[in-house]
């Protein structure tokens, strides 16, 4: 089965990560640069994660108790833990389970990490330049697939993509204000953005301005 690709706003929303290993780990490590708020529950926390957890603690909090029924009973039963996603990390398939269980009854996104039929979502391969992100996965079949990819497409990203990003994004607003249609400021948006790809963002604003300008005579 296909995973559908979306990208969500995380800033400031809770996540919950319940296991302190590799998986928990890459998990936190990988949702820390989108913004959310971040709950780890575990115990035997390595270096490496206690040092994560410590230089983002604005975001990255930890809950740190042995995990078992009783510790997960607990967490599930905390009114003030209230997360939009959940990954089910520890080494306990049951106990997973019961994470998942619990959760998607309650329509929260899970992920038990030792059960990929109860995965409502999965982790893809990043590759990010400032805001533009590109995600790849093979769907949980293979690492490498997506490795492969991530290789291929990193070979090939322009190196001011982030930049245009954002100039565009400039433009386009300075074209919403010109009296012409949405055809003919697409076909502009068009002619500028392929003259910043061919000359990698250093387009002068002169000319960026003039071809804007001829947009509004249109």
């Amino acid at each position: 089965m296909a995973f559908f690709p979306l990208f969500v706003n995380f800033k400031d929303k809770e996540v919950l990560i319940v296991g302190s290993g590799g998986t928990a780990f890459r998990s936190a490590k990988t949702l820390l640069p989108y913004e959310a708020s971040i709950l780890v529950a575990g115990a035997s926390f390595s270096d490496s994660f206690k040092e994560l957890i410590n230089s983002n603690s604005e975001r990255c909090t930890f809950l740190e108790m042995e995990i078992s029924e009783n510790s997960v009973q607990e967490i599930l039963n905390d009114p003030s833990i209230k997360p939009c996603l959940v990954v089910a990390a520890t080494e306990n398939p049951d106990l997973n389970k019961q994470i998942h269980d619990f959760y998607s009854d309650r329509h929260i996104l899970v992920a038990d990490v030792t059960n990929r039929s109860k995965c409502d979502f999965l982790f893809p391969t990043v590759i990010r330049r400032g805001d533009v992100v590109c995600g790849i996965s093979s769907s949980g079949k293979s690492p490498l697939v997506s490795e492969f990819l991530r290789n291929l497409i990193e070979s090939i990203f322009p190196e001011a993509i982030s930049d245009i990003n954002d100039h565009m994004d400039e433009i386009y607003q300075a074209l919403k204000q010109a009296s012409t249609s949405p055809e003919k400021r697409n076909e502009t948006l068009n002619r500028i953005f392929s003259r910043l790809i061919e000359d990698e963002n250093q387009t002068p604003d002169y000319e960026i301005d003039a071809m804007i300008g001829e947009a509004e005579m249109m």
